[in-house]
Parts: C-alpha cells; structure tokens; sequence
C-alpha cells in the first residue's frame, strides 16, 4: 500500500509538468496572445503598454516566458493582476474564502441526502420512494442552473421575501465589505450575527448548485448500489446468515462506494474553483466570478493562477481516491 502510494505520488511529477505545458502554451493560442489584455485599456500610451510588456517579459521568446512563469509559480509568487494590479496569489486568497462558505455548504448538503436516497432507492427498487428519486434526478438533472437560480431568487427573494437578493452579507448590517479589516473587527464582535447574516445569503445559492448534484448523485448511488446487491459475494454473505444491515452496511455498500469515490473526488476541486453560473447571479464574491472577471478582461496571470492550482487540485483528489480505493475495499492488491 505505502509502495504504490508513493510510486503514485511521483506520478503526480511529469503529470503536473504536462499540465502546466499545455495550460501555459494553450494560453498563447488565444488569437492576440497575453498582449491581447492591453486592448482593453484604451487611455494606455504604447510607451506604457511596451514598458509592461518588456516588465512581464512577454517580448521575449516564448519558452523563456514558459520557464519563467513556471518558476514563479514553483516558488509561490504567482505574478500580478494585470487589470487589479495586486500580486494574483493576495487576489485568489481573498475571493477564497466565500468560495469555500458556498461550495463546502452546497457540497455537504447534496451528499447527506443524494447518498441515502440513491441507497434507498436501490434497496426499495421500483417503490414509490424510487420513483419519486427517478422524478425528481430526471427534473433536477435536466434543469439549467441559471434558470434555477432565477427561480429561487423570483420566489424566495422576491414575490416571499424570506432570503436576501445577491451578497455574501448585508453591509448595511455589519458597516463594511466582506473579510475587510472593519468587517473582521464587527464580525470578532457580533459573531452570531455575522454567522446568521451569511448563513441566510448562503441558501439560496447553495441550493441551486446542490438540486442539480443531489439529482446527478442519487441516480449514480443507485445504479452502482444496485450493481453490487446483485453481486456473488452478496448472495454469500446472507447465505452465512448475516444480517440484512451486515450484509448491506458491510459489504454492498463498501463496494458501491467505489464508482462514488471517484466522482466525489471529481468534484471536490469544484470547492475552489467555485460555480460560474452561480456567483454570478447572486452576486456571490467568489471564485467563479472571479475568474469570469479574468476570462472577460483577459487577465492572464490572475486566468494562469486560477487554472494552475484547479489542476493541482484535480491530480491530488484523484490521487487521494486511488489511495481511498484500498481503504473501502481491501480486496484491491496494489502489489
């Protein structure tokens, strides 16, 4: 088990090299290069435009900008925002956190109850509750998430006032903007508060991203907890008397939730990137607008920055899940 994680890990090397190959030469792709940022900028004199163009080094062969850059990003200086004009690393550090309140929320919610309902469903296998589940994943699944989050908004925001509109907080309430130093000082003061008043911002859109996952997820429990009741091992384990609960907590759930791991592993570096679509409907000031910002205003470093630590993440939790396979069901041999 220790062998094939590390042979594993070291894996994670070349693999990571690729990826920074193809993220950094792909950019350059983009008809207009990095350079294409400085159109944006109209009131730009081309002695400013060619000093930061020779400041970032971008007038200099295109392998060199490539080794550069992965130096930088290798030693934690990620560069600076060219439109924010704030080291990229400080920008990321900042909008993080409302990622995580959002995300980590939408996640938990979607898990404890898609993972139950598609285990209910393929154990009461065409009952009501099962067709209920079916309904309601093919509903959910089929549902655009800026439509859904329209709807939730007109109902719940709007026509019954129950939940705030767009935010992370209401500022009239804590007198400052969010993770600002004023903000920090009210929040050490009125901690309920402040956890109440990002709590009622956080439902709404916590839940348009979760209908949409508890639909996909229950459906993928139950189809891989149906495959594993059916299996040999199944059959021989109430065979030897065991019971029901044993024979199902024990042994076809362990095994159903392989196929699960890797899709919770999937979607685990959504936590940082955030949901595009989302944020910017409800105004949420996070990664997803974020990097829609970057994308929009072609903000290189800050986009490289962005899609840089999205791919650590991804090899990691991949890399996690491999090592998790063993953990849930020994009788993978990684020998």
């Amino acid at each position: 088990m220790i062998g094939y994680a590390t042979r594993r890990f070291l894996e994670l090397i070349p693999t990571l090299f690729i990826i920074t190959f193809l993220l950094f030469f792909g950019m350059q792709l983009v008809p207009g290069g990095p350079e294409a940022a400085f159109a944006f900028n109209s009131h730009m004199s081309e002695a400013a435009k060619q000093a930061i163009i020779h400041r970032w080094g971008l007038d200099q062969p295109v392998y060199i900008q490539y080794f550069k850059w992965l130096t930088s990003m290798a030693s934690g200086d990620w560069q600076t925002s060219f439109f924010l004009n704030r080291p990229v690393k400080e920008v990321i550090l900042q909008k993080l956190p409302a990622t995580l309140i959002l995300m980590t929320t939408a996640y938990i919610l979607q898990e404890i109850i898609a993972l139950p309902a598609g285990l209910l469903a393929a154990l009461r296998r065409y009952s009501l509750f099962d067709q209920a589940v079916t309904f309601f994943s093919y509903v959910g699944y089929s549902m655009p998430t800026f439509w859904l989050g329209l709807m939730l908004l007109l109902i719940f925001a709007v026509q019954i006032p129950i939940f705030p509109v767009a935010g992370i907080i209401d500022i009239r309430t804590t007198g400052a903007p969010f993770l600002t130093s004023d903000y920090n000082v009210w929040f050490a003061q009125h901690r309920v508060d402040g956890l109440l008043d990002i709590g009622r911002h956080v439902v709404l859109p916590a839940l348009t991203i979760a209908i949409v996952g508890i639909a996909g997820d229950s459906r993928f429990m139950r189809s891989s907890m149906l495959d594993a009741i059916h299996q040999d091992f199944v059959r021989t384990a109430r065979a030897k008397g065991l019971g029901e609960r044993a024979v199902i907590l024990k042994h076809a759930l362990r095994n159903a939730l392989l196929p699960v791991i890797t899709n919770i592993a999937l979607t685990l570096p959504g936590l940082f990137s955030g949901a595009v679509v989302t944020e910017a409907i409800f105004s949420w000031p996070g990664m997803g607008q974020l990097f829609f910002q970057a994308l929009s205003q072609f903000d290189y470093p800050l986009l490289m920055g962005i899609l840089f630590v999205s791919a650590i993440l991804v090899v990691s939790f991949n890399f996690l899940a491999d090592v998790a396979y063993a953990i849930v069901d020994p009788r993978i041999s990684y020998a």
